[in-house]
């Protein structure tokens, strides 16, 4: 009796489709929308690419762990719930000021005061 001698053919790898790409877990990140996988959020990468001015091919080789797929899909979604992502940041931004509020200066502040030097409260990178 012969054999079959035809082999079965390759499994194909089926790559995500673009909704699998981003993802929003409570909990994790906030629950802010971030690239499946990661903690990388959409925001970030639309900050680098549309604020910084990075290429998506520099964002993949600063972040060689993420795909061009992943980063465009994330600018995708970005543009597609902008007033979500944009809500989700500023938020962010109101806990960490009110964090900074609350913990008052930072210590290299504080002994700048105590020595007479620049103010530098309220101002992270003081120029010079």
């Amino acid at each position: 009796m012969p054999t079959d001698t035809t082999s079965s053919p390759a499994r194909e790898t089926v790559p995500p489709s673009l909704g699998e790409y981003i993802v929003a877990t409570p909990g994790t990140c906030g629950g802010e929308p971030r690239i499946a996988g990661t903690r990388i959020k959409v925001r970030h990468v639309y900050g680098w690419v549309e604020g910084q001015g990075l290429s998506v091919s520099q964002v993949v080789e600063q972040y060689p762990h993420l795909t061009r797929a992943a980063v465009y899909s994330a600018l995708a979604y970005y543009w597609a719930h902008e007033v979500e992502v944009r809500r989700a940041a500023d938020a962010a931004g109101r806990v960490a000021d009110d964090l900074r509020t609350a913990g008052g200066p930072s210590l290299v502040a504080r002994k700048l005061a105590a020595r007479g030097g620049p103010d530098v409260t309220g101002d992270p990178l003081s120029p010079g």
